[in-house]
């Protein structure tokens, strides 16, 4: 078959510079712009690719102090539950310490209490009942004289550290044995 080429020259050069597929025609330009795009956009994949890398082990770095962070919280955890426990069982023994100093000093508050009380006694007076509850004072006793009851409670008055507001309840003559007897009950606060 003859082949009757009728483009003009121009035409013709251009077409030798097409490559082609039957039925399909690609055209590769020459040019300088199409080899520095191609260039440009594989270095822009590389260098995308390089900074997809080096987020990826930054994060795998970041991952990697979260976790050790996380373990260092938790031990840090457990030792505030420590401390708390301890805390609470200083408080614990604080409570029981502070439980025992009201016992001991109302154990000996009492005895000074008492011993203070035998040694303000006048001569010639007894004591049947001696009561100390909820701070309130009754003392039940016997005498001879009114005078010895007075002298009871003028020594008591003075010792402010421990007794106030006396009353002098009953006062009741009794003869007992051939001798007159004198039965009172004298009411006071405990301050201690």
């Amino acid at each position: 078959m003859i082949e009757i080429n009728l483009l003009p020259e121009e035409e013709r050069k251009r077409k030798k510079a097409e490559v082609g597929f039957s039925g399909l025609s690609i055209k590769f330009p020459t040019n300088f712009a199409f080899f520095a795009i191609i260039g440009g956009s594989v270095l822009l994949l590389v260098i995308l690719f390089i900074i997809h890398f080096v987020q990826v082990g930054s994060i795998n770095q970041l991952n990697k102090k979260i976790g050790e962070k996380q373990a260092e919280l938790k031990k840090l955890k457990e030792e505030v539950a420590k401390v708390d426990a301890m805390k609470q069982k200083e408080g614990e023994i604080n409570a029981k310490i502070e439980t025992i100093k009201k016992l001991v000093v109302g154990k000996f508050t009492y005895a000074k209490a008492l011993d203070i009380f035998v040694s303000n006694l006048p001569d010639y007076l007894w004591i049947d009942e001696l009561t100390i509850k909820n701070k309130k004072v009754v003392i039940k006793g016997k005498t001879f004289s009114n005078l010895m009851i007075t002298d009871l409670m003028t020594n008591l008055k003075k010792q402010t550290e421990y007794f106030d507001a006396f009353i002098l309840k009953d006062i009741v003559n009794k003869p007992e044995s051939g001798y007159d007897i004198i039965s009172f009950e004298i009411n006071a606060s405990f301050k201690q």
